[in-house]
């Protein structure tokens, strides 16, 4: 195979270049070769091999560190997780469509809604219409049902009113 790559027109033809320079231009030359495949010996090859080394190490330094943290503090998160599960879910959650349709017809007067129409949508969901509401308080009231109860919005649509800050709004809430 070496043979073949000697016999090469091209490594033929740099070969005879080589040999017509001067003597201390060969060495020159030899010598700007090895420093340059030394160059591209530890570009290519070694600092890529010990960058990703010192990654993994420090990775591993970092896996153990917590492994020691959650061994040291493994009661404190036991107790923690165990409290969670006595308590409960934190969000008072309707148990199924009725309950919703009274969440949230109760909670629309709270916040000073009027509900123009309401239906149930399913056996967990329920469509209502809100006329010329003030925006903020539909958002407002619309946050509230999300983070206290869990109630997620399915389906929007607002027009905007043609006086300023109030929407007519369509909704579908559902468990």
């Amino acid at each position: 195979m070496l043979e073949r790559f000697r016999e090469h027109p091209l490594v033929r033809r740099w070969v005879a270049r080589y040999d017509e320079l001067p003597g201390r231009d060969q060495q020159a030359l030899l010598v700007l070769a090895i420093a340059l495949l030394l160059a591209v010996l530890y570009f290519a090859v070694w600092k890529p091999a010990s960058d990703f080394h010192d990654q993994a190490e420090q990775a591993r330094d970092n896996a153990a560190g917590l492994l020691a943290w959650m061994q040291a503090n493994r009661a404190t998160i036991q107790q923690l997780a165990g409290a969670s599960d006595n308590t409960g879910p934190s969000v008072d959650k309707p148990a199924d469509g009725r309950a919703l349709m009274g969440l949230v017809t109760r909670s629309a007067a709270e916040a000073g809604l009027t509900l123009q129409r309401f239906e149930p949508s399913g056996e967990n969901a329920i469509r209502l219409w809100l006329e010329n509401v003030p925006f903020a308080s539909v958002a407002a009231w619309l946050e509230q049902l999300r983070n206290d109860h869990d109630v997620v919005i399915d389906q929007a649509a607002m027009d905007r009113d043609e006086q300023p800050g109030t929407v007519s709004v369509r909704l579908t809430l559902t468990l």
